[in-house]
């Protein structure tokens, strides 16, 4: 977890008050999580890019079929 110094450091912004900082800090893993579980989520449907969408799969295996591999 970020300690208030390194995030006074990381907001740049000295009139901030410590207790807003701390706030501030706590809504950035709030939403660290969210992100995260949604990661999670998109993981276990397949949804993450990198993957060939099953429409490009087939002609990504008769180009292979075709070319020989190549």
């Amino acid at each position: 977890m970020l300690t208030l110094e390194q995030m006074k450091k990381l907001l740049d912004d000295p009139s901030i008050p410590d207790e807003q900082v701390l706030e501030i800090r706590d809504q950035l893993y709030a939403l660290a999580e969210i992100i995260y579980e949604k990661w999670q989520q998109d993981k276990a449907a397949g949804k993450l890019p990198g993957k060939n969408p099953p429409e490009l799969e087939d002609w990504y295996s008769r180009k292979d079929s075709i070319t020989g591999g190549n």
